[in-house]
């Protein structure tokens, strides 16, 4: 087994090794960040800020400058001053690898977060404490502080942290050898970028990188030089994909058996500074040489990274290393030597199956806690579901409601047009069987007067005012009717 000496949750700016590239910014700037109205994006401002100027600065004006983001801290009395100021000093504390200070300076930020019940700054203080136990060794702390955290991204019904967090859980999953239940997270993660449309090319080379890892333990060639390939193809250019490249290059060689070709990328990777040598590839360098023959070149090398502090607490690495030094005492007949080494390798055996018994249980109460996330994530897609649903329902009542009023409205206005219409001919009637014919009724009459006459034009001179006035009555009759016609 081999340890990969970084998590994704490096390249999101929680760890110090990715942290030490960004360039360092200024402690007067914190003030804008505390000026940020939205609590959520306060929270992501300052945790970002915070980590990544007190990962950059040198260790030497850590104090001095906390004293200074403490006053600014102090005087913006934000609701999660303390938590910060303890997340600051768990910084601090972890770069001078004094871990036990470092976790509980985060769990007493844990239970200031908690009481305020700020689910983002849980989310990050838990990821901060599971990178912390899984750099010690501690996995089964670390799959349940990330477990934490992943309840929280579900909380804040993010899809993207909760991408990180899987990607984190499935690395702990492949450091000890459970290989298919980390590319199971994987493939969630994956799933999950796919599903959110999460474009971030960067967390996408992690995956396949850390998909190319697996596969390689597995020994699967084919899935490897796929995973390979898309590395090669991929169009974002930074944050360590020359390094993955390169690695899973040397990987292929490795698979194929032919370790001179791989001893050689590895010496030569060794001395590129574009690449990310780490005590990995000091791993594989090891066991390219045991294979290749080459017994004195990977007993020094193994001899080197037993040194390391990087080492401590990780027993899945050392069994696989003192396994090697034992087979190869045993090739120069060294008898105590090699049993020596086996006794080792037998220790760390024991110790490494007490944890994958740990780490077995841990999976099946993460999978009930995945069930836990996923009903939880079901209850609220349901919430809203029926609000909308509800919405709908009053949106489609009151469009009944208005166009029955306006329904109701328009037989109102039919009937009184109705009744109207049924005044107005009773009065046209009335005015045509009246005015209109007694005024033609008396001219009429006027005209058949002077017809009888023997002096019309005598009795047309008597009569002829009187016509004219009959004639004008007529006239107005007529106008009238003609003007309630136009109403």
């Amino acid at each position: 087994m081999y340890i990969r000496s970084y998590l994704v949750l490096l390249f999101c700016c929680f760890a110090h090794k990715s942290i030490a590239e960004f360039s360092p910014v200024k402690t007067d700037s914190i003030v804008h960040y505390m000026q940020v109205k939205n609590q959520l994006a306060q929270d992501r401002s300052l945790t970002y800020y915070l980590n990544v100027y007190f990962e950059a600065i040198p260790i030497d004006s850590f104090n001095s400058d906390k004293v200074k983001i403490d006053q600014n801290l102090l005087k913006y009395n934000l609701e999660n001053t303390a938590a910060f100021e303890f997340f600051i000093e768990s910084i601090g504390h972890n770069r001078l690898l004094q871990t036990n200070e470092a976790k509980s300076d985060l769990l007493k930020a844990i239970e200031i977060a908690a009481k305020n019940n700020d689910h983002y700054l849980l989310y990050t203080f838990l990821s901060h404490l599971a990178f912390i136990q899984t750099y010690e060794g501690n996995a089964i702390e670390a799959i349940s502080s990330f477990a934490g955290a992943q309840k929280q991204a579900v909380i804040l019904n993010d899809a993207y942290l909760q991408v990180i967090v899987d990607v984190n859980i499935s690395d702990i999953y492949y450091r000890y050898g459970f290989y298919s239940q980390s590319l199971y997270y994987l493939d969630e993660a994956r799933a999950a970028m796919a599903l959110n449309k999460i474009r971030k090319p960067r967390l996408a080379n992690v995956i396949l990188y850390n998909k190319s890892e697996n596969y390689f333990r597995m020994n699967k060639l084919d899935s490897l030089e796929k995973y390979n390939s898309e590395l090669i193809s991929s169009k974002d250019k930074g944050y360590k994909l020359y390094t993955y490249v390169k690695r899973t290059n040397y990987y292929l060689h490795l698979l194929n058996h032919d370790y001179e070709s791989a001893i050689n990328l590895i010496l030569s990777l060794q001395k590129d500074t574009s690449y990310k040598f780490e005590t990995l590839d000091k791993q594989n360098l090891a066991d390219a040489y045991f294979n290749a023959g080459k017994q004195d070149s990977a007993k020094y090398i193994i001899g080197q990274i037993l040194t390391e502090k990087e080492l401590n607490n990780h027993p899945e690495i050392k069994y696989h290393l003192y396994e090697i030094l034992g087979e190869i005492s045993e090739k120069e007949n060294n008898n105590k030597e090699a049993a020596d080494n086996f006794n080792l390798a037998l220790q760390q055996a024991k110790d490494n199956v007490s944890k994958l018994v740990q780490v077995g249980d841990i999976s099946s109460q993460m999978k009930i806690n995945e069930i836990e996330s996923s009903y939880i994530q079901q209850d609220e897609i349901y919430k809203r579901e029926r609000m909308w649903l509800t919405f709908s329902v009053i949106i489609a009542l009151f469009t009944l409601a208005v166009i029955l009023m306006f329904y109701r409205n328009i037989r109102q206005k039919r009937h009184y047009e109705k009744l109207l219409f049924a005044a107005k001919k009773e009065e046209l009637a009335n005015i045509n069987s009246h005015d209109i014919r007694r005024h033609l009724t008396n001219i009429l009459g006027i005209i058949d007067l002077v017809k009888q006459s023997e002096n019309k034009a005598k009795e047309y001179s008597q009569v002829e005012e009187s016509l004219f006035y009959s004639a004008e009555q007529l006239d107005e009759a007529i106008k009238d009717i003609s003007r309630k016609l136009d109403d």
